[in-house]
């Protein structure tokens, strides 16, 4: 596996700058251009790896040499723009470990493939076993960019499984031009309050925007984050669920969280706390995780 970094590529224009023009030049340089060179440092700077990474001496063409798979770490906001070059024809296989928390969600998504790559671009979740696949990625776009999305819905941590990014189309003949960025994205919701309690009650709004069924499961917990309620659901296109929540979590207040099998942001959901008594509402969005 090697590491294909832009980083790579601003160095070497600013080496080249600063040997040939004078520091009273180098002001000179256009704004669109410096803007340019401070994009391409900022598209590197969520890389996480489990294990060293060296640059080989000498030659910053050649990128980066990686230790054997799994060595890197997908999490949240992790960027990277990898290849599947199949040196000395042995099948490049990569293999993203990735720490699932207790009831939470996540998806990888590959795409700005290249090359002959396709024409299945393969991103599955694996087992521990190392074969078994627990979760295939799904097609988005018409290239061969893929989407895997997968939940963990118990209370214990799964560290054991891996995401998966192989080609179908070339194998041992694949070369360095056969390239795809893969991004990782936790895409649980969390809502920070509901109430039902006194005279209160909350209602729940959670609606499905895409033309895709979404399923998962809301989870309630009340202030000391212990679970005191669940409620699964299946939204189809376009559909808004309206929710109760006294009849899931009754005589309790919390907090609430949702888990899915949806792209990162593509619920929208909040919860609308009543007061009969007054009319008063208080409304309690519901939030992603912040991706920058």
């Amino acid at each position: 596996m090697r590491l294909t970094r832009d980083v790579l590529g601003a160095v070497v224009v600013g080496l080249a700058a600063v040997g040939a023009a004078s520091a009273a030049n180098i002001k000179s340089i256009s704004a669109p251009s410096r803007a340019q060179h401070r994009n391409e440092a900022k598209g590197t700077e969520h890389l996480s790896t489990a294990a060293s990474v060296t640059f080989t001496p000498g030659d910053l063409t050649k990128g980066t040499t990686v230790p054997a798979n799994p060595a890197l770490e997908l999490s949240h906001g992790y960027e990277l723009l990898n290849d599947l070059d199949s040196v000395g024809g042995q099948v490049d296989v990569d293999d993203y470990k990735i720490s699932q928390k207790p009831f939470s969600s996540y998806e990888a998504v590959v795409d700005s493939t290249s090359g002959d790559i396709g024409p299945v671009l393969q991103v599955d979740l694996i087992a521990n076993d190392g074969s078994t696949v627990l979760v295939p990625g799904q097609a988005i776009g018409v290239g061969f960019s893929r989407s895997l999305r997968f939940m963990n819905n118990t209370a214990a941590e799964i560290n054991d499984q891996v995401v998966r990014v192989q080609s179908s189309g070339c194998s041992t003949d694949c070369g360095p031009d056969d390239v795809y960025f893969i991004r990782g994205f936790e895409t649980t919701y969390s809502i920070p309050r509901f109430n039902n309690t006194s005279t209160q009650i909350t209602v729940m709004l959670l609606q499905n925007p895409t033309n895709y069924t979404i399923i998962g499961t809301i989870y309630f917990w009340n202030p000391a984050g212990t679970q005191v309620g669940s409620f699964p659901f299946n939204l189809t296109a376009k559909q808004v669920l309206v929710l109760n929540t006294a009849t899931v979590a009754p005589g309790t207040a919390g907090a609430a969280t949702i888990l899915h099998d949806g792209r990162y942001g593509d619920l929208s959901a909040k919860t609308v706390a009543l007061e009969p008594a007054t009319g008063f509402s208080f409304d309690s969005p519901a939030l992603v995780r912040i991706n920058k």
